[in-house]
């Protein structure tokens, strides 16, 4: 299935209608698309309000937290500020339990640092699109401008329940009129739970890398090979759906 918004809060929207009216607790596999350049909707704050009370209710971070969690969207400045903020509270951000397993902006710019090298995926990308002055010819092959948040030499385990890394990888794909894709794989995703904290993460990690690389982000692909309701019940989603479907 795929479905498509005008923003982020109209496709999670239109995702959760879906789900609540039909008679299916996951899809599999699912593509949100959305775009990134039109006006937030006036039913947005209410809504992320009403979730983020369910979220509380069900022990899950709010949409903002989760969003973090992809791109600090607090971390404000160029590429090089970000990182090295980012790297300097580090040691603070670990701490919290949340993250025992590890971090997705942490292993877009510390990948493999488990095992002693780390690599900043999205400075690569970045200096090697834009490329170095006197070291290095801008290249903007499209399969460079990958960044992975699975590591096999560390995911790869026997436990039944892991829980992370559920984002596999994200891609930007750039346009030749200066516009750029980004698009997200998902191995498994929680629609109520996670997906639309998820969405905004994304898209703020699209505009950031975006505007270091001089072009402009206009739409997301999220993938998920499986996309779950998570703790949701249906009654609860069914409640979501008619008190916003007018809106959509």
């Amino acid at each position: 299935m795929i479905i498509q918004g005008e923003n982020v809060t109209e496709c999670w929207l239109k995702t959760l209608i879906a789900m609540a009216d039909g008679p299916h607790w996951e899809l599999s596999p699912f593509i949100a698309h959305f775009k990134t350049g039109s006006k937030t909707p006036v039913y947005a704050d209410e809504l992320e309000s009403d979730l983020n009370v369910y979220l509380e209710s069900v022990g899950q971070p709010h949409i903002n937290t989760t969003a973090g969690t992809i791109f600090p969207q607090s971390l404000t400045g160029g590429s090089e500020d970000v990182f090295d903020r980012f790297d300097r509270i580090w040691k603070y951000i670990k701490k919290d339990k949340r993250n025992y397993k590890g971090h997705y902006f942490r292993r877009l710019v510390a990948y493999n640092e488990q095992n002693g090298r780390r690599v900043n995926q999205l400075k690569h990308i970045i200096e090697t699109y834009n490329g170095i002055e006197g070291v290095r010819h801008p290249v903007h092959r499209r399969s460079a401008l990958i960044a992975l948040t699975f590591d096999p030499t560390v995911d790869h385990t026997a436990q039944p329940l892991r829980g992370f890394p559920c984002l596999q990888q994200i891609c930007l794909v750039p346009k030749n009129d200066g516009e750029v894709t980004l698009n997200a794989i998902y191995a498994m995703q929680h629609l109520a739970d996670r997906a639309y904290g998820n969405y905004v993460g994304l898209e703020n990690l699209g505009h950031f890398m975006a505007g270091e690389m001089g072009l402009e982000l206009v739409e997301v692909n999220c993938i998920a090979s499986v996309l779950e309701l998570g703790k949701m019940k249906k009654s609860v989603a069914k409640e979501f759906a008619e008190k916003y479907k007018q809106y959509v």
